[in-house]
């Protein structure tokens, strides 16, 4: 936990951290602006569960994957490009407690980025108003999915995090990244449970009816029959091997 509080405070300031957040402030009142500027008569905005399906599709579909693959280079690279992880490595810690308090490090800039879109949805929901729906329990179920996928977006991405710890540069994680999604665009349905961005969206159905829903128009109206279980255990099965890869690839490095 001290590590991981090191981690967190060194990272309070830092611009990129600033240009996450302002990027996603953005991303969440563009999509508050679409229920201010779509009449509730529409199909498209009738309901509070139309505008924070669409917020979560907007944040977890492309956007926080591809931010979540730079910061977790940032987080790798830096220490080696700023020739600050010789002095860390002198306290008595391993490799492997580096490694899973970076990836804590990843998953809580996931959460906190999940929790500011959620907050901003709930406000715009209020001010644009009209929502029949908007009560505790869809703000629960809202909140429930804007924690899953906090918690299970950075876990999918650890198979590109691999290369981030490889700390060769920025282009290979990120580019990786991109290739990573494409798949996922394309035919997310058929790949669920096999690949692991895929499989999170095999397991988002199971949270509520409209998570469901959004899930289906995301793969292009197909039903999605797949087992939770089975999505949950690819992603852990791929996330633990990454896991370990990226520790052994740690273990093999000089400084």
């Amino acid at each position: 936990m001290t590590i991981i509080s090191t981690e967190m405070l060194k990272w309070k300031r830092n611009k990129t951290v600033l240009g996450i957040f302002i990027l996603t402030a953005i991303l969440g009142i563009f999509t508050v602006e679409r229920a201010f500027s779509i009449s509730r008569s529409s199909s498209l905005m009738n309901s509070f569960s139309d505008l924070y399906t669409l917020a979560f599709k907007n944040l977890t579909s492309l956007f926080l994957p591809i931010v979540l693959s730079m910061f977790a280079t940032t987080l790798f690279f830096d220490e080696q490009k700023n020739d600050t992880l010789k002095g860390l490595l002198i306290i008595p810690i391993s490799k492997t407690q580096l490694y899973f308090s970076k990836i804590a490090v990843v998953i809580f800039m996931s959460l906190a980025l999940c929790l500011l879109t959620f907050a901003i949805c709930i406000l715009g929901g209020f001010l644009a108003g009209g929502f029949t729906d908007l009560n505790t329990e869809t703000i629960l179920q809202a909140g429930l999915l804007f924690l899953a996928g906090g918690v299970l977006v950075p876990l999918a991405m650890l198979p590109v995090i691999f290369l981030a710890t490889l700390a060769k540069g920025y282009v290979l994680p990120i580019g990786a990244a991109l290739l990573y999604l494409v798949p996922v665009v394309l035919i997310p349905s058929g790949i669920m449970g096999l690949h692991p961005l895929a499989s999170v969206m095999g397991i988002y159905p199971y949270i509520s009816s409209d998570a469901a829903e959004m899930v289906k128009k995301w793969a292009g109206g197909i039903e999605i029959t797949i087992s939770p279980n089975i999505c949950l255990i690819s992603l852990l099965v791929i996330g633990s091997i990454s896991a370990i890869v990226s520790v052994l690839a740690l273990r093999k490095q000089t400084y």
